[in-house]
């Protein structure tokens, strides 16, 4: 009697092995890519918020000043350490317009002492008087003003901008 042998072979082989290790690597490499991807620019949110919250910040500041030009005060304050303001002169700003071309690097309370959390970003503000090119047409014969706060950091590819119209009121 002639006796037939079951050779299956059980396991696999080292080439079946080597091309699903390739496989698995491959794949994971795609997820690990998506990943990174993620993590570099999850903080992106929080940088743009932040920033936003600053132009918003100064821009309520220069928008509770009076619309004209008043006599300036001797206004002095003193930073949280105990210096003098490193922008001394913005204590003293009393209307709309001191505001014009200011450009801090970092950000500062309203009496200028530099906020250290918050050195990284630039900010600068434009006061336009209307009529002027960077007023729309409907109102270069209305009197306003136009601020605009434009805030800066390295991590951020763009600026935030923040625009407001002012009328004497």
């Amino acid at each position: 009697m002639i006796s037939k042998s079951n050779n299956y072979s059980q396991g696999v082989t080292l080439i079946e092995l080597v091309v699903s290790i390739v496989i698995i690597s491959i794949a994971v490499i795609g997820v690990m890519s998506l990943f990174l991807g993620t993590t570099k620019t999850s903080a992106d949110p929080m940088i743009r918020a932040q920033a936003l919250a600053i132009a918003q910040s100064y821009m309520d500041e220069i928008m509770m000043q009076p619309y004209s030009s008043v006599v300036n005060t001797s206004a002095t304050g003193t930073c949280s350490d105990g210096n003098p303001p490193e922008k001394s002169n913005r204590a003293k700003y009393n209307d709309i317009n001191d505001y014009n071309a200011l450009n801090d690097i970092g950000a500062h309370d309203q009496n200028g002492c530099l906020i250290n959390a918050l050195a990284g970003y630039t900010i600068t503000v434009q006061v336009n008087n209307c009529p002027n090119v960077a007023c729309d047409a409907s109102l270069n014969s209305s009197g306003m003003k136009k601020i605009q706060v434009d805030v800066l950091h390295s991590g951020l590819s763009t600026t935030v901008p923040l625009f407001s119209y002012r009328a004497d009121y």
